[in-house]
């Protein structure tokens, strides 16, 4: 999602930049400065279209226009404070500017002051209301606060203004699953998928609803349908291995978990839940290695030490069982307690 969110998020501010240098285009020097700033930022040299609208401002010091896109250009950089400096400038001089408002919040929102940001978005639409961008940008503030219910409501605003809007049907959909609305999600998610089929995203958002609904056949091919688009996409990986295990295909599972292992090599949970499925598949000595790699990369791992200890007793070490449960014990898991007590005939 978040590689989605973010692409997303830079073709807003190239819509913007373009919106408002056109819309400011006349034969003048200051406004062949924004026009050259502006193709300067769709090639990606954000700090030479910044150095460009500064130069603008030196020679006019109130081009709201400039301000507004020299804080896109900061915000490509990374710069958020400098960038809510210039779009607060840029409001100074035009309070009616809808663009300078939408970036602002887009800003605050990405530094996580969500309520900073739907003040933001809300003053933009009170300038203009048939703002289809600024509505999802509304509900996705909402939706960082929680309130995924009032999010919908400005989903379906931006989506009723642009009803081919597959970032609105996305955060929808996202919103939904919070929800446990995920017959609705499944909806939002194919209507991207009919948009827009070249994304992982919406595929594997409708594999996890409908594994949440317990249809892991469909998922399944969801899952397939991401990483294929994806091939290095962990997170899918790992949920298509957990469907595979409810459909009781564990050697599917550890194949899957195979592959995410070799792109998330130092990732304790991974080698962990490779162990249970080994346990599965009655290779103890595998999950005991599992084990011991899981406890190797987190200092305090209490699962991994327990099930390491049990399979250490299933092959007879039964002394290096006890001290493996004795430390899962002592690190506050009390299943293991529990069973040093059994174990030792108490």
């Amino acid at each position: 999602m978040k590689t989605f969110t973010l692409c997303l998020l830079i073709l807003l501010m190239m819509q913007t930049v373009s919106q408002t240098t056109m819309a400011a285009a006349t034969p003048s020097g200051e406004n062949e400065h924004l026009m050259t700033a502006a193709v300067k930022f769709r090639k990606g040299d954000f700090s030479g279209a910044a150095e460009v609208y500064t130069q603008a401002l030196k020679a006019d010091s109130s081009l709201s226009e400039a301000y507004n896109n020299r804080g896109l250009c900061k915000a490509a950089s990374g710069d958020a404070e400098g960038a809510v400096a210039d779009y607060s400038e840029a409001i100074r001089i035009d309070p009616s500017m809808t663009a300078a408002y939408n970036n602002r919040g887009l800003a605050l929102m990405g530094a996580g002051r969500y309520r900073d940001a739907i003040s933001d978005f809300d003053r933009a639409l009170r300038i203009n209301a048939v703002q289809a961008e600024v509505y999802n940008n509304l509900g996705m503030a909402r939706a960082g606060l929680g309130d995924h219910t009032a999010a919908l409501d400005d989903f379906a605003a931006a989506i009723a203004l642009k009803p081919f809007y597959p970032e609105a049907f996305y955060n929808s959909g996202c919103s939904r699953q919070s929800l446990n609305d995920h017959e609705g999600a499944i909806r939002d998610f194919l209507k991207i998928i009919s948009l827009r089929p070249a994304y992982a995203e919406p595929f594997y958002r409708c594999g996890l609803s409908r594994a949440a609904t317990g249809d892991h056949k469909a998922a399944l091919m969801d899952y397939d349908r991401a990483i294929s688009i994806s091939p290095d996409y962990c997170e899918a990986i790992v949920d298509r291995a957990l469907s595979r295990i409810r459909m009781r295909n564990f050697s599917g599972a550890l194949a899957d978990y195979d592959r995410a292992i070799s792109l998330q090599s130092d990732n304790p949970e991974l080698y962990y839940n490779r162990a249970l499925i080994k346990v599965k598949l009655n290779d103890y000595p595998g999950a005991v290695t599992d084990c011991a790699t899981a406890i190797d990369r987190r200092e305090s791992y209490p699962e991994a030490l327990f099930l390491k200890g049990i399979m250490l007793g299933e092959l007879g070490d039964r002394d290096a069982m006890l001290a493996d449960l004795q430390r899962s014990a002592a690190a506050g898991y009390a299943p293991a307690g529990k069973m040093l007590k059994k174990a030792r005939g108490r």
